[in-house]
């Protein structure tokens, strides 16, 4: 295992160098140099603190790109999320076909011993569930049905606060398509145009996240997403795969590739390749 970062700007490489002539400068007094060490401490420890504590989501992501479920994947989950304790809520409204008892019973084998599906009827039982829930899995299908159906229900927000509290949300196929703010909701028209978008859950609003990626060929559209959105980097798993998300880092499990496709450093977005048990972080380069 290793850790990858963005590669260091290179506008930056050369700002922390100095040259001879600085032996010539004056030297600060050592009480100088020891009250502008106080003061630097004291200014990251007060800035760093509430930055920490209001907008990292204490919750992790589980991103899986459709196909088979990678070995190990369920117990992953459950074990993030606790343990054979943890309260399991499967959501399979992405399907009309799909009544979530797979996705039960691959819980269940995986040793999770309070395992529900949620009901689409019920909209007051379905905020209790997702409240109470130390995991939440979105099933496969159609994003943007799941999404109108979260909605429906009214159960948005409460998904988004139980990541924020610390609960583990993951999803494959349509179910990682969601976890973005801006969603890819299906293919162009005309190849190398920009897809069709909408709104996802935005529980990774850094990132736009596209799946079944080498096995559809899907490169080209996620590449004119986020040439066309050239803050937002974009995250390509191949199916078989994961990322687990905590905080501005993700880390790669399975037996696929994961593609970013990471536009803030040009005009040509950068395209970096990552496998089973690569780190990547997000934003430790660019701030």
């Amino acid at each position: 295992m290793f850790r990858r970062d963005f590669p260091a700007d290179p506008r930056r490489e050369n700002s922390g160098h100095t040259t001879g002539c600085a032996r010539n400068q004056p030297r600060p007094s050592r009480l100088l140099v020891r009250f502008a060490v106080l003061m630097l401490s004291l200014g990251v420890a007060a800035a760093a603190t509430p930055v920490a504590a209001v907008d990292a989501p204490k919750g992790r992501l589980v991103v899986v790109g459709g196909g088979n479920s990678p070995a190990g994947l369920h117990s992953k989950i459950l074990g993030l999320a606790g343990g054979a304790d943890a309260r399991v809520l499967v959501v399979p409204f992405a399907s009309a076909v799909n009544d979530g008892q797979t996705s039960r019973a691959a819980f269940v084998s995986a040793g999770a011993k309070n395992v529900a599906v949620l009901g689409a009827d019920d909209p007051v039982a379905a905020l209790a569930a997702v409240r109470a829930a130390n995991a939440i899995w979105f099933s496969g299908g159609s994003q943007s049905v799941l999404m109108v159906a979260l909605g429906k229900l009214g159960i948005v927000d409460a998904i988004r606060e139980r990541h924020r509290g610390g609960a583990v949300i993951g999803g494959t196929s349509a179910g990682a398509a969601v976890m973005s703010k801006l969603m890819i909701v299906g293919a162009p028209r005309v190849a190398g145009e920009i897809p069709p978008l909408g709104e996802g859950l935005g529980l990774w609003p850094e990132t736009v996240v596209d799946q079944h990626f080498a096995q559809r060929n899907r490169e080209p559209r996620l590449r004119a997403v986020v040439q066309a959105h050239p803050t937002l980097p974009g995250v390509g798993i191949d199916e078989g795969t994961f990322v687990v998300v905590a905080g501005d880092e993700l880390e790669v499990g399975g037996t696929g590739n994961v593609t970013v496709l990471d536009p803030r450093w040009g005009a040509e977005p950068q395209r970096f390749q990552l496998r089973a048990g690569d780190r990547w972080q997000f934003r430790s380069q660019r701030e």
